[in-house]
């Protein structure tokens, strides 16, 4: 790849870290008219982070973040990188959820969990169905169907010790037990949540590595800090940050 367009990439990724979105977009799409013509693997890539960048900028308008997405998987279907094309379905499939497109964002979704089936990747398959999971929360009448979904990640995901996606369904799981008007319970996932959090973290011996992976699944605690101040219980809420805090 030229210099100059590796420049503007690493330019746009900073400026999106920074959350100056509108000018990262016009990083990435300066890097893209030098490369777009291209359609290779660093075409696919810029692709997938534009369809990003549009979709954080304007998540209820699909236009411009498809057009990107698209382009990525066309790139990947040509290239038969399964993996990555798993991962296009997967970000159509939310760029569609946003922007209030539910049945094509179901399909997305199901393409992408078919194809992961097909290969037969546990962590892609697990990403797939927190995806479809997420998506069913939204309809109080597949809440349930979404529970046993969560459910299955967790089965998989424990298996495998797949721990991103074990959490990620922990949460939509937690999160439907609030939804339902059980915080009490809700809670109590949460902190037996953390308390296994404790337990993985002992495994680790590298003090940098068990703070990155607690760090990583902050959100598990921010959801049980959450809770707690809902239930008006500071004291808790308290403790939960300071386990959070602890080595």
């Amino acid at each position: 790849m030229d210099e100059n367009v590796e420049t503007m990439i690493k330019n746009g990724d900073l400026l999106l870290q920074k959350e100056k979105v509108m000018d990262a977009i016009r990083e990435y799409t300066r890097a893209f008219e030098a490369i777009g013509n291209n359609e290779n693997e660093d075409t696919a890539d810029l692709s997938y982070r534009l369809s990003q960048a549009y979709n954080s900028l304007e998540s209820k308008n699909d236009e411009n973040s498809k057009k990107y997405a698209e382009i990525s998987l066309r790139i990947h279907q040509k290239t038969g990188d399964k993996d990555l094309e798993i991962l296009d379905y997967l970000n159509l499939g939310y760029i569609e959820m946003y922007a209030k497109k539910r049945d094509e964002s179901e399909r997305y979704f199901k393409q992408a969990f078919d194809m992961a089936k097909s290969i037969d990747d546990p962590f892609l398959v697990s990403t797939a169905l927190n995806a479809v999971a997420e998506l069913k929360s939204e309809s109080a009448k597949e809440r349930k169907e979404a529970m046993e979904i969560y459910e299955q990640v967790l089965k998989i995901s424990k298996d495998t010790e797949d721990w991103e996606n074990y959490f990620e369904a922990m949460r939509g799981k937690i999160g439907l037990i609030r939804a339902s008007g059980e915080e009490d319970t809700a809670l109590k996932q949460a902190l037996e949540a953390i308390s296994f959090i404790d337990e993985l973290c002992a495994k680790i011996k590298n003090k940098k590595e068990r703070k990155e992976f607690k760090k990583t699944l902050s959100f598990i605690y921010d959801t049980a800090s959450d809770i707690a101040m809902e239930l008006e219980n500071v004291d808790e809420a308290i403790k939960i940050a300071q386990r959070l805090n602890s080595e």
